[in-house]
């Protein structure tokens, strides 16, 4: 996924939903671990944060090869070969690189 651009984007939960214009046409720029939390840097000003908790699961797949799973679908971000998918976690934000600075990662 790094240096790939966002092609189409989910965010299931509602108060993620104003970030998807933000975030469309963006450069995913690397992603990292943050004690608990996986950050998914954009060449932009922002951040995907996601912590899964001990129920939430990142998968890599072939673009749009959704696996079968009864998980609830959280975010899916599509560059043109692959999807990144999250399902179940709740703990999600998007975050600007100032607001990273104060964040807690716990």
């Amino acid at each position: 996924m790094e240096n790939e651009v966002i092609e189409e984007l989910f965010l299931g939960l509602e108060r993620l939903k104003k970030f998807r214009r933000i975030l469309m046409g963006t450069r995913v720029c690397s992603i990292e671990t943050r004690g608990k939390a996986l950050l998914t840097h954009f060449n932009t000003d922002w951040t995907l944060y996601s912590h899964n908790q001990l129920y939430g699961v990142w998968r890599v797949v072939d673009r749009g090869q959704y696996p079968t799973t009864k998980r609830t679908l959280r975010v899916a971000l599509h560059t043109a070969r692959h999807s990144a998918l999250l399902y179940s976690a709740s703990d999600i934000s998007v975050l600007t690189r100032k607001q990273l600075t104060t964040h807690p990662f716990s």
